[in-house]
């Protein structure tokens, strides 16, 4: 899952809109985003015992 663009509302994803179910305070940058998104990508691999 590569983040392309973050807005205050919403962040891209191969072009789709994903929004925040509340607007962010800040935007952070796509390097944090993807941070956090490798984190729980990694997370739900576990849960369903894919790792």
């Amino acid at each position: 899952m590569k983040i392309t663009k973050i807005t205050k509302e919403y962040y891209e994803v191969d072009g789709e809109k994903v929004y925040f179910l509340e607007p962010l305070e800040k935007v952070i940058s796509i390097k944090e985003l993807q941070k956090i998104m490798d984190t729980a990508e990694e997370l739900v691999n576990r849960i369903r015992g894919k790792i």
